[in-house]
């Protein structure tokens, strides 16, 4: 299962998403859980999801692949190594 970080919530929604947790026995985690299935599940269908991409649910290389046959694909050039780098700088312990 995945984990999610929400940085920059204001103090009095923060507040208010422990007193709904504590009101319902859960905590404050569990309550912004339970809000963004809710949410999620009734605002979203896969539908929707396809508007912004098409979810073919095959692997990413046969997503690459069908981008290389719709735009075409290019060789990069790639400049032979020659040791220019410069000396490596160590610094003290």
């Amino acid at each position: 299962m995945g984990a999610l970080t929400i940085r920059n919530i204001d103090d009095e929604i923060k507040r208010t998403l422990r007193l709904r947790g504590a009101l319902r026995g859960t905590s404050m985690e569990d309550e912004a859980r339970s809000i963004l299935s809710v949410v999620i599940e009734s605002e979203l269908s896969l539908d929707d999801l396809a508007r912004f991409r098409d979810v073919t649910g095959e692997s990413a290389w046969a997503d690459i692949a069908a981008l290389r046959t719709k735009y075409g694909a290019f060789d990069l050039e790639i400049p032979e190594r020659n040791g220019n780098a410069g000396a490596r700088v160590t610094f003290p312990d």
